[in-house]
C-alpha cells in the first residue's frame, strides 16, 4: 500500500454541497439497506464478509479489479457504493496516476488510506453532483440497492468524459444447482432463494435486474456494451484450483451474508418471525455443506463506455456477450467444516 494518509469517510470537495452529501433522509437510508439489514449481527463480521466477497471478485477476474479496457494512467475514478473501501484502495496502490473517490451510505472505511484516495459519505440513488468528469466509474453488488438502474446510469453518464467507461460487477438471483431434480420444494436453499427474489420485488428490488442492463445502458447513451458471465460454485465441487478456492470464497460468503440478507426482508415483507427466519437459514445452511447437490451463483460483468464526439455511433453499437464455463470435476471435496458455535454466536 501507498504512504497512507488519515482519511476516514468524509464530505470532500467534489461536491458542491458537502452538507448535502451528509445529511442523508434517514427514510431513504432505510429503504436502501433493507434487505443488509444487520441487525443482531457484528459490523465486523458483515465487513470481514465484504473483504472476502472483494477477493471472489478478484480471484474471478485472475487477480485483476476490473475488466474494462481503461489506460493504465487513468486519472479519476469513483467507485459508488464502495463498502468498505478495499476496492477503492488497491485501485489508488495500482494506479498512482489516479485521483480515487469512494462514496456509501456508511462510514465504514477505514482512517488510514493510501495518499491518492479519497472516501465520501454520499447516497447514489440522489443527484450526483462533481466538480470534475470521471475516466472510469465502478460499481459493485448493488442488486440490493438499486431500483432504477436506469437513472444510475444516466447520472453516471452525464459524470464521465468523453470515451469513459463504466463497469458493474453483479451478483445476480436466483441460486441454481446443477444436480437435476433439485427444487425449491426440496432444497431450503433454493426456497430461500425464491423467497428472497419474492420479498425483494415487492419493495421494487429486482434481484434478476443486472442480467438485463444493456437496455438501460443504451438508453443512457453508451456504446461498445460488454457482459461476461461467470459462474460461482458454492463448495469445492468444481474442477481446478481456482474455482475450489472460488468456491470455499462462496461459500463463506453466503454462510455470513444469510442472516443480513434475509433478517430485514422475511421479518418486515413476508412477516415471518425471527424464531422461523433463524430456524430456516440455519436448514439453508446445512443445504449449503451437501456434497451430492453442486449449487452456484452468478456473477455478471457488465463494462460500457461513453462515446467520444468523433464516434460514428450506431443504436445499439456492439453488445458483446461471453460465458464462463463451470465443470464438476466428478467427486465433490464438500468444504471444509466451518465451526458453526462461533458462526452461529457471530450472528445472534
Amino acid at each position: 500500500m501507498a504512504s497512507p494518509s488519515s482519511s476516514a469517510a468524509t464530505n470532500i470537495d467534489t461536491h458542491d454541497d458537502p452538507d448535502a452529501a451528509s445529511n442523508s433522509d434517514p427514510s431513504v437510508e432505510i429503504d436502501l439497506h433493507y434487505v443488509g439489514d444487520v441487525d443482531g449481527i457484528q459490523l465486523s463480521i458483515e465487513m470481514e464478509r465484504l473483504d472476502l466477497q472483494h477477493h471472489a471478485f478478484r480471484l474471478t477476474l485472475d487477480g485483476k479489479l476490473y475488466r474494462a479496457p481503461i489506460a493504465d494512467d487513468v486519472q479519476r475514478v469513483l467507485d459508488v457504493g464502495c463498502g468498505t473501501g478495499i476496492w477503492s484502495i488497491e485501485f489508488a496502490d495500482e494506479h498512482p496516476s489516479a485521483h480515487v473517490i469512494g462514496t456509501d451510505l456508511s462510514p465504514i472505511q477505514p482512517e488510514q488510506v493510501p495518499p491518492n484516495c479519497e472516501f465520501l459519505i454520499d447516497d447514489c440513488t440522489r443527484e450526483w453532483i462533481f466538480h470534475h468528469p470521471f475516466d472510469f466509474i465502478h460499481t459493485r453488488a448493488m442488486v440490493a440497492a438499486i431500483k432504477d438502474w436506469n437513472r444510475l446510469f444516466e447520472q453516471a453518464y452525464t459524470n464521465l468524459k468523453p470515451g469513459g467507461y463504466i463497469e458493474c460487477q453483479e451478483l445476480v438471483f436466483p441460486i441454481k444447482c446443477m444436480t437435476p431434480g433439485v427444487t425449491a420444494s426440496n432444497s431450503p436453499l433454493m426456497r430461500w432463494s425464491s423467497l428472497f427474489f419474492e420479498a425483494a420485488d415487492r419493495i421494487g428490488l429486482d434481484a434478476t435486474g443486472p442480467r438485463h442492463l444493456a437496455p438501460a445502458l443504451q438508453r443512457a447513451g453508451f456504446i461498445d456494451i460488454n457482459l461476461k458471465t461467470y459462474k460461482w460454485p458454492l463448495g469445492k465441487w468444481a474442477k481446478g484450483a481456482k474455482f475450489k478456492l472460488l468456491g470455499r470464497y462462496v461459500f463463506e460468503d453466503l454462510w455470513d451474508a444469510l442472516p443480513s440478507m434475509s433478517l430485514g426482508l422475511f421479518t418486515r415483507v413476508l412477516n415471518w418471525s425471527r424464531d422461523e427466519v433463524e430456524v430456516f437459514l440455519a436448514e439453508c445452511r446445512q443445504e449449503s455443506k451437501r456434497r451430492d447437490r453442486h449449487y452456484y451463483g452468478e456473477c455478471l460483468i457488465w463494462y460500457a463506455r461513453k462515446p467520444l464526439e468523433a464516434d460514428n455511433i450506431h443504436p445499439g453499437q456492439q453488445h458483446v456477450q461471453e460465458e464462463e464455463l463451470l465443470e464438476s470435476n466428478g467427486e465433490d471435496e464438500g468444504v471444509d467444516e466451518v465451526d458453526e458455535t462461533s458462526q452461529e454466536t457471530a450472528h445472534t
